[in-house]
């Protein structure tokens, strides 16, 4: 009995992904090969396109093996070309039968951040020029992103296989010629960003949440606070909410 239509894609597809499944009856294996090395290869040109110092700092063999490695073993779930350097992040974050520096995922993570941040289709949000009071609901802008890493991936130099001995901790913000300025935080900036989150909250909520966390007493950890908060706010980092 003849294969469906359906069964017969289905098994061009997955020889396609991988060599290793046998391919379907009566399709000669060198027009497969072609087909199989067009896919892979505009695969590959996508995503060095979104992560290129990954692909530099791997190698080009290494690079091309996980590529391969990827399109063979992952159904990739967005339609969007441009999410896809993202979803192969999140992809690297998980393996761990792949022979890949221990960098490699914080690399892939920083650099389509950095993408995301470029497409991003929201505006800034409503900007609070004055130092916030209590009830203040804010939250990080939507062209904000607020970043945690072993590793100094913002740097252009080769990343060393021992992670640094602080983390790097990095706030990128689109400007309004959609440039993006990088700039490493201080772990009090970071953490009050961290507390707000994208969702937001209000001031006071906030501040008792990390003295909670971190055993500060509230009234101190304010002091300090107060002035931080007034920057982010001044420099459109963070943006105002409306109270619920």
């Amino acid at each position: 009995m003849a294969e469906s239509l359906a069964t017969l894609q289905r098994r061009w597809a997955d020889h396609v992904r991988d060599p290793a499944i046998a391919a379907p009856d009566g399709v000669e294996a060198g027009r497969l090969a072609v087909y199989r090395r067009l896919c892979i290869d505009s695969l590959d040109t996508l995503l060095a396109g979104s992560l290129p110092r990954l692909q530099q700092q791997l190698g080009m063999p290494r690079w091309r093996d996980t590529v391969e490695h990827y399109y063979a073993r992952h159904a990739c779930q967005t339609p969007l070309f441009p999410q896809i350097a993202g979803e192969f992040a999140t992809w690297l974050a998980v393996q761990d039968t792949l022979a890949l520096p221990a960098w490699t995922a914080e690399l892939a993570h920083y650099e389509s951040s950095q993408q995301s941040l470029h497409i991003e289709a929201r505006d800034a949000g409503r900007s609070l020029h004055r130092v916030p009071e209590g009830s203040d609901v804010l939250a990080v802008s939507p062209l904000v992103r607020v970043l945690g890493y072993q590793w100094p991936v913002h740097e252009d130099e080769a990343l060393e296989p021992v992670p640094s001995a602080a983390p790097t901790l990095l706030l990128i913000q689109r400007r309004a010629d959609f440039s993006l300025q990088v700039e490493q935080l201080s772990p009090l900036a970071y953490a009050l960003l961290s507390a707000f989150g994208d969702d937001g909250a209000p001031v006071d909520e906030a501040l008792q949440t990390l003295s909670e966390t971190h055993g500060v007493a509230t009234d101190a950890l304010r002091v300090a606070c107060v002035p931080v908060l007034g920057e982010l706010c001044m420099a459109g980092v963070l943006v105002a909410l409306p109270a619920s």
